[in-house]
C-alpha cells in the first residue's frame, strides 16, 4: 500500500490578541468552550447538498436550491426552506476548539511519554469527508482521498493536511514510473492549493465570524483585517505543499519509487544519494525539503495517530512548518514595509508604517518566545526531530536573523524619516518666525518714530512726557529712508546669523 500525505500551510485571517491568554487565563478559556455549542450548532449548515445527481428530483426542483450554504451559514443569517430542505452530503464537518481549559503553570512534568504542556499550539481542528468539497470526476488523486484536517494557529496560518491513496494512480505504470510519479506531485501542489481555498472559503471563515461575533470587544481575536487591504489577498492561499510518500519497502517498485522521489534531496556531509541510506536500513525516514518519504515496514499506512511509528516525527514537522510560515510571512511583510518607506513622504503614510513596523515586530518577537516556550514542554523525541527540521532549512540564519534584522532596520529607516521630516518642519518654523522677527524690527522702529514726532508736534502728550529722550528724538529725527535701511541691514545681520548656527548645527 503507498499513500501520500499532504500538508500545507495556509495563510488566514486569524491572529489572537497578544498576552490575551496570559492575562486573565479563566476568561479566556470560558470564551473557548462557550463556543463550542455555538460551532455545534452551525456545521450542519456548513454541510454542502448532494449534487443533482444524487438528489431527489424534488429536491432538485425545489426554487434557489443552488444557494451557497456558507452565506446562510454567518452569523444572523438563516436558510430558506427551500435550501434547508436539500439533502446534505452526510455527517457535518468536525470542529474542536482546543483552548477550552484554562493553562496551569505548576508542575508540568508529569509524564515524558507525551507533551507536558496543558495547551496546544494550535486553537482549533478540523476534520472534513471527500463529499465536503467539491466533486472532481476523473481525478483519481482526488478520488483516493481519505482525510481531509486542518489546524488554526495563531499568526495567521492554518496547516492543511490530506490523506489519498495512490495506488490507483500508479497502478499500470509499471514501465514509466518516474513519469507517474512527476505526475502525482504536480497534482498534489495542484490539489493541495484547491483545497486550501474551498476550506478557508467555506468553513474557515464562517468559524471566523462566529468567533469575532462573539469577541465584539476585542478581548481575545484582532479585528477582521479591512477589506481595502491588499493582504487579504493572500487568505486562503497555500505558502507551499509538502508531499510525503508513505511506502511499503516490500511492494513492487518501492526502490525505484524511494530513489525518483528523493532524487532532488541532498543531505550535507554525506556523498551518498539519501535512498541508498533509507533503503540500507540507516534510517526509516527522510524529511528534508518539499518531498519527504516515509519506509513503512509495520503496515501501519499514513494516518499518523497516536502510537503509529512516524506519529512523532509528523509532529515535529508540523511545528517545523508552522514556525517556518509564520516567520516567512513577516519576513515578507517587513521586506515590502522596507520598500514602501523609500516612498513616503507624508506623515499620515509615515505613522500607517510605524504601526505596521511595530505589530510586525511584537508578532516576530512573539513568534520567537514561543517556540523557546514551546520546546521546554514538547516529548524529547518530537523536539530533537524538530529542531533537525529547522537546522535542515536553516531556520535561524533564513529567517530569526533576517527578520530580527529587518525589523531594525525598518526601525532605523522610519526613524530617518521621521528626522528628515521634523527638520523640514523645524526649518519652516524657523523662517516664519525670522520673518516675524524682520517685520517686527522694521515696525519697531517705525512706531518709534512716530511717537517721537507725535511727542514733538502734540502739546497734550508732551504734558505726560517728564523729560525729553534724546534717543527717542534721535530716531524721530531721522528720514523715514534712512529707518527702512537701518531695518533691513539689521534683518539681514540677523539671517546671516541664523544660518551661522544652522550650519553649525547640522554639520
Amino acid at each position: 500500500m503507498t499513500q501520500l500525505r499532504i500538508l500545507a500551510p495556509v495563510v488566514v485571517d486569524f491572529y489572537a490578541v497578544p498576552g490575551a491568554a496570559l492575562r486573565d487565563p479563566e476568561a479566556h478559556a470560558r470564551f473557548w468552550a462557550d463556543r463550542q455549542p455555538e460551532l455545534d450548532a452551525l456545521l450542519p449548515r456548513l454541510t454542502p447538498p448532494l449534487p443533482a445527481a444524487t438528489a431527489s428530483p424534488a429536491a432538485a426542483a425545489l426554487p434557489g436550491a443552488t444557494a451557497s450554504p456558507a452565506v446562510a451559514a454567518l452569523p444572523g443569517a438563516t436558510a430558506s426552506p427551500a435550501a434547508a430542505a436539500l439533502p446534505t452530503a452526510g455527517a457535518p464537518p468536525e470542529v474542536a476548539l482546543r483552548h477550552t481549559r484554562p493553562r496551569s503553570s505548576l508542575n508540568l512534568y508529569r509524564t515524558i511519554s507525551e507533551h507536558a504542556a496543558e495547551r496546544t499550539l494550535h486553537v482549533l481542528t478540523g476534520r472534513l469527508r471527500p463529499e465536503h468539497l467539491p466533486a472532481e470526476p476523473g481525478d483519481p488523486l482526488r478520488a483516493g482521498l481519505v482525510e481531509i484536517s486542518f489546524r488554526l494557529y495563531d499568526h495567521g496560518l492554518m496547516l492543511l493536511e490530506m490523506l489519498a491513496e495512490v495506488d490507483p494512480w500508479l497502478a499500470g505504470h509499471t514501465g514509466r514510473l518516474p513519469a507517474r510519479l512527476d505526475e502525482l506531485q504536480a497534482r498534489a501542489v495542484d490539489l493541495g492549493e484547491q483545497t486550501a481555498r474551498e476550506v478557508v472559503r467555506r468553513y474557515l471563515d464562517p468559524v471566523l465570524a462566529l468567533l469575532r461575533d462573539a469577541d465584539r470587544d476585542e478581548e481575545v481575536l484582532l479585528p477582521a483585517t479591512p477589506a481595502d487591504d491588499p493582504v487579504t489577498a493572500e487568505f486562503g492561499e497555500a505558502l507551499w505543499v509538502t508531499r510525503s510518500l508513505v511506502v511499503d519497502p516490500s511492494a513492487p517498485g518501492a526502490e525505484q519509487m524511494t530513489r525518483h522521489w528523493l532524487k532532488d534531496v541532498v543531505i550535507d556531509d554525506d556523498p551518498r544519494p539519501p535512498a541508498d541510506r533509507l533503503l540500507d536500513g540507516e534510517f526509516d525516514h527522510l524529511v528534508r525539503w518539499l518531498n519527504y518519504l516515509f519506509l513503512d515496514r509495520t503496515g501501519a499506512g499514513g494516518r499518523m495517530l497516536p502510537g503509529d511509528p512516524f506519529r512523532d516525527q509528523w509532529e515535529a514537522l508540523r511545528y517545523a512548518q508552522v514556525f517556518y510560515g509564520v516567520l516567512e510571512r513577516i519576513d515578507a511583510r517587513l521586506s515590502k514595509i522596507l520598500a514602501d518607506s523609500a516612498a513616503a513622504g507624508s506623515r499620515w503614510e509615515l505613522e500607517q508604517l510605524r504601526g505596521q513596523l511595530t505589530r510586525l515586530s511584537q508578532r516576530a518577537e512573539l513568534i520567537i518566545m514561543e517556540r523557546q516556550d514551546l520546546s521546554k514542554y514538547l516529548k524529547r523525541a518530537v523536539r530533537v526531530e524538530m529542531d533537525a527540521i529547522l537546522d535542515f532549512w536553516d531556520y535561524e540564519k533564513l529567517l530569526e536573523q533576517p527578520v530580527l534584522f529587518k525589523t531594525e532596520l525598518c526601525g532605523r529607516r522610519l526613524a530617518e524619516l521621521a528626522a528628515r521630516r521634523t527638520a523640514r518642519s523645524t526649518m519652516f518654523t524657523d523662517l516664519i518666525l525670522l520673518g516675524i522677527a524682520m517685520t517686527s524690527i522694521l515696525g519697531t522702529a517705525l512706531a518709534v518714530t512716530e511717537f517721537g514726532r507725535a511727542i514733538a508736534t502734540d502739546p497734550e502728550m508732551a504734558a505726560y512726557d517728564l523729560g525729553r529722550s534724546s534717543l527717542v528724538a534721535w530716531v524721530a529725527s531721522q528720514p523715514a529712508d534712512a529707518i527702512l535701511v537701518t531695518s533691513g541691514v539689521v534683518s539681514a545681520l540677523l539671517v546671516l546669523v541664523y544660518l551661522f548656527f544652522r550650519r553649525d548645527r547640522s554639520g
